[in-house]
């Protein structure tokens, strides 16, 4: 009767039956959790490229406005603008699911931002002929201020403030320029913001914000500039 437990004991040493079932329950975890971050991986990915072609797109949707008449300067007015914005929906699809995943519409969880910037010469001479920062000063001539800003604050780039020149490889900001953009030229610049919110464990990974900019010469015109008849508040004039 003794030996009838001992002999349970070695058949349980000896039995592999479970095995593959301990194995499974150990690595599955591990691999479910590479799993969903490599998707996160990827979906970040996709937001990243999706940004680069929506800045690109609207900026050269802007900057091929045409002149009218004799004049070399060409205006956009605030239905050009809203068209522009509403194309993000096309090129980002993303935009609407994931609207509806933050419970916002989709234009809330983008930031676009318009401006026209023109370059005023402040100095005869320049020492560096590849670096004409020095010579001019960038000013905004108009802006959107209506379009939807991130919650830390207005990203769009204010009359009146100076544009600061700074490295090509600087991150984008509203105060800025890329250096060798400065020159006897003027500029449309497009400032688009996203969130990148994870679609699992967003409670405990941070929000990622994409930022990308996009500088273009205007194509046909001189300038582009921003016709206020029946603005709706999208863009101001500065003065």
């Amino acid at each position: 009767m003794r030996a009838a437990p001992f002999a349970r004991i070695r058949r349980f040493r000896s039995c592999q039956g479970g095995v593959a079932a301990v194995e499974l329950a150990l690595i599955l975890p591990i691999l479910l959790t590479l799993m969903l971050g490599g998707m996160q991986i990827v979906a970040y990915i996709n937001a990243s490229r999706k940004v680069d072609l929506v800045v690109r797109s609207i900026s050269q949707m802007i900057s091929q406005a045409k002149p009218e008449g004799a004049t070399t300067v060409a205006t956009v007015n605030q239905g050009d603008l809203h068209f522009s914005f509403d194309s993000a929906l096309v090129l980002f699809p993303f935009l609407l699911s994931e609207g509806k995943r933050q419970r916002k519409p989709w234009w809330q969880i983008i930031t676009i931002n318009y401006a026209s910037v023109r370059f005023k010469p402040v100095a005869a001479t320049c020492q560096d002929p590849s670096d004409q920062s020095a010579c001019y000063s960038a000013e905004v001539v108009w802006t959107s201020t209506g379009t939807t800003q991130p919650a830390s604050g207005p990203l769009y780039r204010r009359c009146g403030t100076a544009l600061t020149p700074v490295d090509n490889t600087a991150a984008p900001s509203p105060t800025t320029l890329p250096r060798s953009l400065f020159g006897p030229a003027t500029m449309v610049v497009i400032d688009v913001v996203f969130t990148f919110v994870p679609t699992f464990g967003a409670r405990y990974l941070p929000s990622i914000q994409i930022a990308r900019s996009a500088y273009v010469q205007p194509r046909y015109a001189s300038l582009i500039d921003y016709d206020l008849t029946g603005n709706d508040g999208i863009a101001t004039k500065c003065p």
